[in-house]
């Protein structure tokens, strides 16, 4: 049994994400499942979605610091005891068994051209990384700042500060985890993608665009995002 979960607050994503979420997963995901979306305003969501009330912990927080409390052994326990972190700011394209049918404690998606982890698509044990969890709890402050003096460090970069000395199981492009359709990606057109090319590169899976590119899918801007996620 899979858990996957989502998170939604305040007015940038309405309920239609989650419920579209809901219905790709039913099409794209083809293990035992459930959706759970941690959230402080369940109006429109679909009732065949779990919903876990957003804790108020941390409210506050930049950067969605408050979802760190996913990595918490206790609040995950709440969840699942194996769990698929997704945000609503992607669009499932393909087949995504392949990608969770795994055992491994975690899998994190490193992005190729900016060798990172992503915090945006990542499975994991519940509780596996309750170490990361305390080390903020303990400082939520001083903690983010350690890891990342400048800038306003996000929960993605705690992640990959605590990762990065271990050996993690991982996926890639060659999994069909694609990004770069949003705007200021023009850069990566001499690949073929691009906010200039609606094209999807082979073996697509997965497009995480950002909420900064939302209006990609508000849009149903690529004939993809319209088979994908506009018409669900």
């Amino acid at each position: 049994m899979i858990t996957v979960v989502c998170w939604k607050w305040g007015n940038l994503f309405s309920s239609v994400y989650v419920n579209r979420l809901r219905t790709a997963l039913e099409r794209h995901l083809h293990l035992e499942h459930e959706l759970v979306c941690v959230t402080d305003d369940a109006t429109g969501i679909d009732p065949r979605v779990r919903i876990v009330p957003l804790p108020t912990t941390y409210a506050n927080t930049p950067r969605c610091r408050r979802r760190m409390q996913i990595f918490s052994r206790e609040f995950a326990s709440g969840i699942g005891k194996r769990i698929l972190s997704i945000d609503l700011d992607m669009v499932i394209v393909g087949d995504i068994t392949p990608l969770v049918n795994r055992t491994e404690p975690i899998v994190c998606w490193r992005v190729d051209y900016a060798g990172v982890y992503s915090g945006s698509f990542h499975l994991m044990d519940a509780g596996v990384l309750d170490p990361l969890w305390r080390m903020y709890k303990a400082a939520p402050e001083a903690f983010p700042a350690s890891v990342q003096p400048r800038g306003i460090p996000s929960d993605q970069a705690m992640l990959n500060w605590y990762l990065r000395d271990k050996r993690v199981a991982q996926w890639t492009s060659k999994d069909g985890l694609v990004t770069y359709f949003g705007a200021g990606y023009e850069r990566f057109e001499k690949y073929g993608v691009g906010p200039s090319n609606p094209n999807l590169p082979k073996g697509a899976r997965i497009v995480v665009l950002g909420s900064d590119d939302k209006a990609v899918m508000d849009e149903g801007r690529f004939p993809w995002v319209r088979e994908h996620w506009s018409t669900l």
